[in-house]
This record gives C-alpha cells, sequence and structure tokens, in this order.
C-alpha cells in the first residue's frame, strides 16, 4: 500500500475526527448514511465510501461499536472511554457490555448503559450463558404520546441527522458514559 501525502493523512484525520465527533455529540448508534450527513457539517467533501472505509478503520482500532439489531442495517457507535461498567456482571471495560433501546416509530437506536445482569435463570438446565444481548423496543421520548408531533420523525426520514438526545430520558436508571 502507498504511504499516504501528509494531505492526505490530514484529510483522513479530518474525516475521522469529524465522523468520531458526530458519534460523540449524537449520544446513539448512528447509520453511515447519518454519519456521512453529520460529518459532512465539518468536512463538505466527505461522502458515503469514505464512511464505510474510516468506520472499518476504526472499528478495528476499538474505537467503535457495530450495532445490529434483527432486520435493521447496522449503526455504529462510540465506545465509552470510560471503566465504569468494568467488573459488572462479568464484562470488562473492553466489552462495553450495555443494551439498546430502539424505538419502532422513528427507528433510532439509544444506548442504555445498564444491565439487568446475569441471564442464567433463563436458560433451559444445563445450558450455559457465555454472554447476552438485550433491545427494548417502543416509543422513545420524542415519539411517546404527548410528545408534539413535529418532534417524531416517521420512518422515510429515519436516516436523517437528529438533534442529541438526553439517552437518560430514553431509559430511566441508566447511567450514561
Amino acid at each position: 500500500m502507498p504511504a499516504l501525502s501528509s494531505a492526505g493523512r490530514e484529510r483522513q484525520t479530518r474525516q475521522r475526527d469529524a465522523l468520531m465527533q458526530a458519534l460523540r455529540d449524537s449520544a446513539r448508534a448512528l447509520s453511515p448514511a447519518e454519519l456521512c450527513a453529520l460529518g459532512q457539517r465539518s468536512v463538505p467533501t466527505l461522502n458515503l465510501s469514505t464512511v464505510y472505509r474510516q468506520l472499518a478503520a476504526l472499528l478495528e482500532a476499538g474505537e467503535v461499536l457495530k450495532v445490529d439489531l434483527p432486520g435493521q442495517s447496522a449503526r455504529y457507535e462510540a465506545v465509552c472511554v470510560r471503566s465504569r461498567h468494568a467488573g459488572e456482571h462479568g464484562h470488562d471495560a473492553r466489552d462495553h457490555h450495555h443494551h439498546h433501546f430502539h424505538c419502532t416509530a422513528c427507528r433510532r437506536v439509544f444506548p442504555i448503559h445498564a444491565c439487568p445482569g446475569t441471564m442464567d435463570d433463563l436458560a433451559p438446565p444445563g445450558f450455559r450463558v457465555a454472554r447476552h444481548d438485550l433491545t427494548l423496543h417502543g416509543l422513545c421520548v420524542d415519539c411517546a404520546p404527548g410528545a408534539d408531533s413535529h418532534d417524531c420523525h416517521d420512518a422515510v426520514h429515519a436516516d436523517e441527522p437528529r438533534p442529541a438526545a438526553d439517552p437518560a430520558a430514553h431509559a430511566r436508571g441508566s447511567r450514561r458514559c
């Protein structure tokens, strides 16, 4: 692979920084299209293929996590840098164990930095649980009845960037990193 020129490294760094800033500011998992739109605010030339290349590098570097929900496109979120959750429920800081809330109206996905604990009691007798993933499905605070109707985006607009929301409002009792 040829060495990058200093201009190429600077562009790559600006692109990566723009994506990481978008992930940190969003406080939720974002699709590549959402990341591209948010990243273009600081790097107007950013395109979707570059977003995918940068995400691959960020995944490999352990700076982002891929969030896979059944029947959904992959989303990505920044890894929590605090080790607050280390040791909880048998996980260390590298696992960054947490769960998600999926809004069925606007399709946004929010992290829940809390865990109900071991799931061993739910497994059939003799089975051993190695890990678990929990996704709650419902309406976020913007889409729940009583919210202003202009706040909730329908599924058609789910890939548009949304303003950052307070994750604590979406998951009572959760702890934010």
